[in-house]
């Protein structure tokens, strides 16, 4: 009889969660897509914006709730449904309030701006900070934590009831609290001015808990923050190429390169909700080889084929003005070393990044070597053994061989 923790099963304030998330986010952001191709139909960057922003904000909802399903009451989970509500709202804030503002009362949107930007740092701080901190496990890396994370949170709660009290004046119009105060203690203004650094060491401490997660953890608590690192990777790769573009670009159009942190912001609750689940975790290796691959393939054939039209442009310009033959070598070239350029960069990268499936494929390799011209069933049950053991280490290898003849019987 084999005996086994029974798993947790969500119960009503899980549903009642789940439902009020995903419903908030979608009835939010529909809302805001409405106004954005409604008023804003020659601001195409902005709807754009708007419309992969509400999308990430519905998406961590929908990973957060997926999260409680499975694991009821997991902090990741319920920060993530908290997330996708508060991200739509502060959406709304920083993408339609000035389309807004002539169709509202001047006193409901003076409260939906002080709203707005009061929420925004700790909104920031939600998927920024927080998360991060708690992942993958949903709670402090350690007990001497709580010191320097409570620290930061009693600053940073006093710092924002502070900032929610002021009122001042942007552009000739009032903003800040609905609520008017005859004086305001200025000694309160040192916190306020804080809350930027607060939320700098609050990320500053996010990464210093992943490092030391990762450093103590296991292969199953690595592999979760290997897919939070991927994840935050491409935002680190897409930000960089958008900051090589706008130093090199010469016109006004749209940032091509901008598309790559956008892929980031929708991968990251994709990535997070793999980590958290266990679904699929083993498959990261495989998945940042063949990205790390095909991006150098890409690379290299993308500089050949420059190379190659340049080339044959130079050498051919006394005997024809027209391009198509040199884009033709070029394409031909390309075409000839993709494939043995792609097998050799991606058993090098394999080599690195996905070694699990590199020393699988070496071992299988090798053992097949060896039992080429084997005849001895006795050693090639001890070979058999002596493989899947090096291979999968489980505690005990039992080989059964049928005997030959009719019914099994020799």
């Amino acid at each position: 009889m084999t005996t086994g923790r029974a798993e947790r099963r969500p119960g009503k304030l899980s549903v009642l969660m789940i439902v009020t998330s995903i419903g908030a986010s979608i009835a939010i952001s529909v809302a805001m897509d409405v106004v954005l191709l409604r008023y804003k139909v020659g601001a195409t960057p902005d709807v754009f914006v708007g419309v992969l922003f509400n999308g990430t904000c519905i998406l961590q909802s929908v990973v957060g709730a997926i999260i409680e399903w499975r694991r009821p009451g997991h902090t990741i989970g319920r920060l993530l449904m908290l997330s996708g509500p508060l991200y739509a709202l502060l959406a709304v804030v920083w993408l339609t309030a000035d389309t807004l503002e002539s169709f509202v009362d001047p006193q409901l949107y003076r409260v939906v701006t002080w709203g707005g930007t009061l929420l925004s740092y700790p909104g920031m701080a939600l998927i920024a900070g927080w998360v991060p901190l708690l992942f993958p496990t949903g709670t402090l890396p350690g007990p001497r934590w709580r010191i320097p994370v409570g620290l930061l949170v009693v600053l940073s709660s006093i710092g924002l009831v502070a900032s929610a009290v002021p009122v001042w004046t942007i552009s000739g119009r009032v903003r800040g609290s609905p609520i008017v105060f005859d004086a305001w203690p200025p000694y309160l203004q040192p916190f306020v001015d804080a809350i930027p650094l607060e939320l700098m060491a609050l990320i500053a401490l996010a990464i210093a808990g992943l490092i030391t997660r990762y450093r103590r953890g296991d292969r199953i608590e690595r592999l979760q923050i290997r897919w939070f690192g991927a994840a935050v990777a491409v935002l680190g790769v897409g930000f960089g190429g958008v900051l090589v573009e706008m130093a090199v670009r010469t016109g006004d159009g749209p940032l091509v390169s901008a598309l790559i942190p956008y892929a980031g912001i929708l991968a990251m609750p994709i990535a997070i909700g793999i980590a958290v689940t266990r679904y699929r975790l083993y498959e990261i290796d495989r998945l940042i080889s063949r990205t790390i691959g095909w991006a150098v393939v890409t690379g290299i054939l993308g500089a050949v084929f420059a190379a190659t039209i340049v080339g044959l442009q130079t050498i051919l310009a006394d005997v024809t003005q027209a391009q198509t033959l040199s884009v033709a070598a070029s394409t031909l070239v390309a075409f000839v070393l993709f494939q043995p350029l792609r097998r050799r960069v991606q058993s090098v990268v394999d080599h690195r990044f996905n070694r699990a499936r590199y020393d699988a494929e070496r071992t299988a390799a090798a053992f097949a070597e060896r039992q080429r011209d084997q005849v001895d069933i006795a050693g090639l049950k001890v070979d058999i053994a002596g493989t899947i053991d090096s291979a999968l280490s489980p505690r005990t290898v039992g080989i059964w061989i049928r005997p030959s003849g009719r019914g099994g019987m020799p």
